[in-house]
C-alpha cells in the first residue's frame, strides 16, 4: 500500500486501520498535514487527530461540521460496542465536542465529497476526497485527495 500511496505523487493519501490508526501516508499527506510524522504512534488515529490537534483545527474551516461527519462515518463502520476502545475512552475524557458527538448517535456513511483546508503555508485547497478498499488488504482503507481547480 506503501508503494501506492507513494505513486500518487501531489495527491495527498493515507491508509487507515479500521479503528482509524492511520498506517501510512505519502510525502504529500506529510505535507498537508506535517505532524502527521511527529504525532506519537499511539495518538496517530484519525479520530484522535481531529478532535485534540489544534493544528487540525486550523486545517478544517468546517471543523463543526466535519468533525461530526467523521465521527459519524466511523460509526457507521464500526462493529460492536465502542465505548470500551483506548481512542474512545481517550477522547471522552480529554473532547467535549467528542462527547457531544458521540452522545448524538449519529451515524452516515462515506462518500465522497469536495473538502476544503486552510493551509498555512499553501492558503485554501480544495480537494476531491475518495477512499478506497483495497481486494488484498481488506483491512485497510487508502484515502485520496485529488485536486479540484477553481472555476
Amino acid at each position: 500500500m506503501q508503494r501506492l500511496m507513494d505513486a500518487l505523487a501531489g495527491f495527498p493519501a493515507y491508509a487507515i486501520a479500521p479503528d482509524w490508526t492511520i498506517t501510512g501516508w505519502n510525502a504529500a499527506y506529510a505535507e498537508l498535514y506535517p505532524n502527521v510524522a511527529t504525532v506519537e504512534p499511539a495518538d496517530r488515529n484519525l479520530l484522535w487527530l481531529v478532535f485534540t490537534d489544534p493544528y487540525v483545527r486550523r486545517l478544517l474551516p468546517d471543523w463543526e461540521v466535519t468533525s461530526r461527519r467523521f465521527l459519524a462515518e466511523f460509526r457507521a463502520e464500526a462493529v460492536g460496542d465502542l465505548t470500551g476502545t483506548p481512542v474512545i475512552q481517550r477522547l471522552l475524557a480529554v473532547s467535549r465536542p467528542f462527547r457531544d458527538g458521540w452522545s448524538s448517535h449519529d451515524i452516515e456513511g462515506f462518500a465522497s465529497r469536495e473538502r476544503v483546508f486552510l493551509h498555512p503555508e499553501r492558503g485554501r485547497l480544495r480537494f476531491e476526497h475518495h477512499r478506497l478498499a483495497p481486494a488484498g488488504q481488506t483491512h485497510l482503507h487508502v484515502v485520496i485527495y485529488t485536486p479540484v481547480e477553481d472555476a
